[in-house]
């Protein structure tokens, strides 16, 4: 079995039809299972709070199965291994930072995210028409907050929304939570698109309207990663050169022709963007907040190189540091609550040796994934997994904390849906032999 490109062809009875079959067919435990992943999309539109107890219930649920099971098998997958290695590392920085039960917590806690990663892989979303159902969900949770932040302009218009959280992040619920579905949509729209099918331009509609509303919170890194994820998965996905470049002029008519109509937020995504962009490194950029919180980071790796300032401690840390102390990096410092930077952040806070192992465990989950396609090369989501690791690991971009929790609840969501389509391994369980 394998999804077909034509998996939303059939919105609304279809997929009634597929989920009451799949109900049918499975043991009350797993359909209670599956619907409380399934209510995932909608936690994460309430608050992270609720969004972080719907995912740590799943991974302590899959830890309690493990051990009762005994099938720790899965710590065999080299991913798995490596983010072990990285995370016990994380807590010997933590143990030697200025603060060591803060940042201890702050680590520790950290691991919940990738153990959510693999009990989707290889419990809950080990199912392909589990993993098709919940794209659809996640599909409907775009749509909803769509509509929320529709609502926002019109009652409310400013250049960053903040509905529903009362926080800058809901670009990130439609460019990170949400990206599954967009990869999806973008290689639909130039495999399959039809004028004459109705299917075909609600898919467009939909695509097109969460690129307008991403562009609209102000959020622009998330907006970004939106249209290059798009872009790459067009480009991966079996590409007709031609039908790429339309692809591509489309989206960029579209952009600018709605940034014309609110001048402001074209000001924010040219030349405000274009002058704060760290790696520009000209004398505009080194005196702008972005590359001052680069700055910072770096500096804190500098003076301390082994084992870092601990997780989460950069922002405690940085306002004793002394920016003349390295005259070679220009600019200022800036001390916002972390790095912006993952790659920056993991250097500052444990060190050369966290960062090696931080580099590996990322190019390894990227990796896993893109060696995929050499097993599945028709299967859509198989052959462009990698897509959803690349587009969030990827090291040239301003992010949230590595070690946070609204950052880390939104990629891991992505990553664990992109993880789950890698079932081509060895040592699943204990007693796995193929």
């Amino acid at each position: 079995m394998s999804i077909k490109i034509s998996l939303i062809e059939d919105l609304s009875l279809n997929f009634l039809s597929k989920l009451k079959t799949i109900f049918k067919h499975v043991s009350k435990i797993e359909k209670y299972l599956l619907i409380f992943w399934l209510s995932g999309p909608f936690f994460y539109l309430i608050e992270r709070d609720p969004a972080d107890l719907w995912l740590t219930l799943i991974a302590i649920s899959f830890l309690i199965r493990s051990y009762i099971a005994q099938e720790w098998g899965w710590i065999n997958q080299k991913w798995v291994k490596y983010t072990f290695i990285f995370w016990i590392w994380c807590m010997i920085s933590s143990l030697l930072s200025q603060d060591p039960m803060f940042s201890l917590q702050q680590s520790f806690v950290w691991i919940r995210f990738p153990i959510y990663a693999v009990a989707i892989q290889l419990w809950i979303g080990k199912r392909e028409d589990f993993r098709e159902i919940m794209l659809f969900f996640i599909f409907i949770g775009m749509m909803i907050m769509n509509l929320i932040l529709i609502t926002e302009i019109i009652i409310e218009p400013k250049h960053r929304l903040t509905w529903p959280y009362g926080d800058h992040v809901p670009g990130a619920y439609l460019a990170k939570f949400c990206l599954p579905v967009m990869c999806f949509f973008s290689s639909y729209l130039l495999s399959k698109f039809s004028f004459s099918c109705i299917k075909s331009w609600f898919i467009l509609f939909s695509f097109l309207l969460t690129i307008i509303v991403t562009l609209l919170t102000g959020e622009r890194i998330n907006f970004l990663l939106l249209i290059c994820t798009s872009v790459l998965t067009a480009f991966v996905w079996k590409p007709k050169f031609l039908n790429v470049l339309i692809f591509i002029i489309f989206i960029f008519v579209s952009v600018l022709s709605f940034l014309h109509i609110r001048p402001d937020l074209y000001d924010r995504y040219t030349k405000i963007f274009i002058r704060q962009m760290p790696i520009l490194f000209n004398e505009q950029s080194f005196n702008e907040a972005y590359w001052g919180a680069w700055r910072s980071g770096i500096q804190q790796g500098i003076e301390t190189p082994i084992f870092g300032v601990g997780p989460s401690m950069t922002r405690k840390n940085c306002l004793n540091l002394i920016s003349n102390d390295i005259s070679w990096l220009p600019g200022k410092n800036y001390c916002g609550n972390h790095p912006h930077n993952f790659y920056i952040q993991i250097f500052a806070e444990t060190g050369i040796i966290g960062f090696l192992f931080g580099i590996t465990m990322i190019f390894s989950i990227i990796y896993t994934c893109f060696k995929e396609r050499i097993y599945n090369r028709n299967n859509f989501f198989s052959a462009t997994a990698f897509v959803i690791p690349f587009g969030i690991f990827f090291p040239l971009q301003n992010t949230n904390s590595f070690f946070g929790q609204w950052g880390n609840l939104f990629i891991w969501f992505s990553l664990a849906f992109a993880i789950s389509h890698v079932q081509n391994f060895r040592g699943t369980n204990k007693n796995d032999k193929s």
